[in-house]
């Protein structure tokens, strides 16, 4: 019994980190209520259709497609938390320009900060009130997230720290050149977003017709969700079927 607990309270750990990647903040009871609504779905409608293996595959089904669309949707927190840095970057040049030295001028944007960027940024003020070097502070910061504007955030603090005037207009040149990827990005998503759109019904249309045709009563149904054969059938078009439709995410998004 320890051990199956283990194992859950690791799914929803799992669950919630991907919720947290895709924006969400969910507690445990929610992922639970959750998890149940789509089971409850999906067993009913499969078991309508073909008894207790129908409910399984039912259940399966629906949880599986619940956790690719976190999956599909796990970079836009670190999207807005990219749109937000540069209104952070802002916030300390105008704190510098009203003679705030560098370190409570970051302070002071933290707090001012919404979330999600708010999250990253409140560690950061507490190193800081502590005293801890500015630039130290926001390097730490780069090396947690290299894939992000942070490194550019870092650089332009440490050269903050020893260009003595000329501080404030370099953090708006680098919250600038932040925005100015910010929109290029955006652009691009925006560019290949008809074939991300065309990748989704490709791959749900198999997935649609089987419903389409279960709800009508078809016999096609009965095949597949009673015997073994319809079965093993059944798994290898939803494999395949899942296969095609992570190559194709791969194709359209090959910069995720």
């Amino acid at each position: 019994m320890t051990g199956v607990r283990a194992g859950l309270a690791t799914v929803v750990e799992r669950v919630q980190a991907m919720a947290v990647q895709a924006g969400l903040s969910l507690t445990s009871a929610q992922i639970w209520r959750g998890l149940g609504a789509i089971a409850l779905v999906g067993a009913g409608f499969g078991a309508v259709q073909a008894g207790v293996a129908g409910a399984c595959i039912g259940v399966a089904v629906g949880i599986a497609v619940a956790l690719a669309v976190l999956r599909a949707n796990r970079h836009r927190r670190d999207r807005v938390i990219e749109a937000q840095l540069p209104g952070f970057l802002e916030a300390i040049a105008r704190g510098l320009r009203t003679g705030l030295q560098l370190g409570p001028a970051a302070v002071e944007a933290a707090t001012s900060t919404p979330p999600p960027l708010h999250q990253e940024v409140v560690p950061l003020a507490d190193e800081l009130r502590r005293g801890l070097r500015s630039a130290d502070v926001f390097d730490r910061w780069a090396r947690r997230r290299p894939d992000s504007g942070a490194g550019l955030a870092a650089a332009a603090m440490a050269f903050a720290a020893t260009a003595g005037g000329a501080r404030a207009r370099a953090i708006d040149g680098v919250a600038a050149t932040l925005r100015d990827r910010a929109a290029l990005e955006l652009e691009v998503r925006s560019l290949t977003s008809q074939a991300r759109v065309s990748a989704m019904m490709i791959a749900a249309l198999p997935l649609g017709f089987m419903l389409l045709s279960a709800g009508v009563g078809d016999h096609t149904a009965g095949f597949l969700f009673t015997t073994r054969l319809g079965l093993a059938i059944l798994a290898l078009g939803l494999g395949l079927d899942a296969v095609g439709a992570l190559w194709m995410r791969r194709i359209v998004n090959a910069r995720d």
